[in-house]
């Protein structure tokens, strides 16, 4: 395919980036470029009956003049780097390649195999767009979407909007479509004006508290996973664990995020053998108007330390502990990297890393869901083959869905895949347990996670 290059960046106006922008152009710049690809974002999604080829180019150029992160160049400057929005294009193109009664996890696959290259943000736009054709009527859209352009919230706003310009039917499209979208440079602006300095101080205070709290062996944690590649993975797909973390999460009176947060602050002790621990949450910073809904990466890294020293004993109250302390870790989500970064090597004289993530994505799932039974269907933990093969050492997703998958990306040197497929049937064990009522000490939850994983090392 051929890339598609928007020409040469003129010295013309231009915003700084947004904290989440920042995020993204810094940590993964630590990467081989040639591994850039491994962290963009796609989506696929199927083309609606009688819709042209023409009608779908014509609805991409309409969500890249809506959006200016998909008509961005992003440029290194000697002050930093910046973000430069281009005039909409009149015409936005789609390769296309025709693979009769192709899957949709094959569509998706195949769209990402045409963006193996990194994208050049200088002089191309952040994102890939493909039509897979059957008998050159189209039956799939994928989009690949370079991570500074956009996060996981944008990709499903991108879907919603494109599936109604399309002719499908999404409600929740035909709703955006009709909002003016917030832009990325007014939240930079924002971020950086004199009504966003006291979120900007606090949170340099926060990160001052941790520092002064934790450690030096504790936090920061080390980025050296970032710079070691190869990567083993394994999926746990459960029905009955997806009840039992609705039925968990009632009985603790904590959301099912919290709930299984609580299980892995667990499971990352008995890994690394550490009983002061730091995961890093994923702040989505989607918290209220009118930057909830734009079209552009907002992630970021945010710690959560939990000394297992000092929690409570009772799993019920150390449940409500932890929720507790991720709500704090997440108010401070949104901050100046680079900021962050200045003061971690003048406290500590190292550079910022992070480890140990956990992404709960499973939006399905809340306290108020129906469950499906916790007897419903087989549980299944597979060896997968992961899309990155550099990043944390250990990295958790939970992805929505009637099996709720719990997706562990691991470093083999950490935890080879024996241990790693035993960790995840000890999650669901640990969370059936709690959701039947019974009364679990978290010292004792600890040891059964130690003892499972250890009967399967070598």
């Amino acid at each position: 395919m051929m890339r598609e290059a928007t020409g040469t960046v003129a010295d013309d106006d231009s915003t700084p980036l947004t904290f989440g922008q920042l995020s993204v152009w810094r940590i993964i710049a630590r990467w081989p470029k040639a591994r850039w690809p491994e962290t963009y974002l796609s989506t696929v999604m199927p083309v609606p009956d009688g819709c042209s080829l023409g009608r779908i180019e014509k609805s991409l150029q309409a969500v890249c003049a809506r959006h200016e992160s998909l008509r961005t160049h992003f440029v290194n400057r000697p002050q930093g780097p910046v973000q430069i929005i281009r005039t909409a294009e009149a015409r936005v193109d789609a390769a296309v390649v025709d693979q009769p009664g192709i899957g949709t996890a094959a569509a998706e696959a195949l769209g990402r195999s045409l963006t193996g290259e990194p994208i050049d943000r200088e002089v191309e736009f952040g994102r890939r767009f493909t039509v897979v054709t059957d008998g050159r009527v189209p039956r799939q859209l994928v989009v690949v979407a370079d991570h500074i352009v956009a996060d996981g919230f944008a990709m499903r706003r991108l879907r919603a909007e494109l599936t109604e310009l399309m002719g499908g039917d999404s409600p929740t499209g035909r709703r955006w479509l009709q909002e003016l979208p917030p832009q990325p440079r007014d939240l930079a602006q924002f971020q950086r004006s004199d009504a966003g300095k006291p979120r900007r101080e606090a949170a340099v205070t926060h990160w001052r508290t941790l520092l002064d709290r934790l450690p030096a062996d504790v936090f920061p944690v080390s980025d050296e996973g970032d710079r070691r590649p190869g990567r083993i993975e394994a999926v746990l797909r459960s029905a009955g664990m997806r009840s039992a973390l609705i039925g968990a999460a009632k009985r603790l009176g904590v959301p099912p995020h919290g709930a299984l947060l609580s299980m892995l602050v667990l499971a990352v002790a008995a890994v690394t053998g550490k009983t002061q621990t730091v995961l890093t949450l994923q702040s989505s910073n989607r918290f209220g108007p009118p930057w909830r809904h734009l079209v552009s990466s907002m992630n970021q890294y945010a710690p959560l330390p939990v000394d297992l020293n000092a929690v409570p004993t009772d799993f019920d109250s150390y449940a409500k502990y932890v929720q507790a302390a991720a709500l704090k870790a997440y108010r401070f989500g949104s901050y100046d990297l680079d900021a962050v970064t200045d003061l971690v090597h003048r406290e500590r004289g190292v550079a910022l890393g992070f480890d140990n993530f956990y992404n709960f994505l499973a939006h399905d799932v809340s306290a108020s869901a129906d469950g499906v039974g916790a007897e419903a269907g087989p549980s299944r933990i597979e060896a997968t083959c992961p899309n990155r093969q550099i990043g944390p050492r250990l990295d958790v997703k939970v992805r929505s869905g009637p099996d709720m998958p719990v997706i562990i990306r691991a470093d083999p040197q950490l935890i080879e895949q024996g241990p790693l497929h035993a960790l995840l049937a000890w999650c669901e064990e640990g969370l059936r347990r709690l959701s039947s009522g019974a009364e679990v000490r978290t010292d004792a939850l600890l040891a059964s996670c130690v003892a499972a994983i250890g009967s399967q090392r070598a």
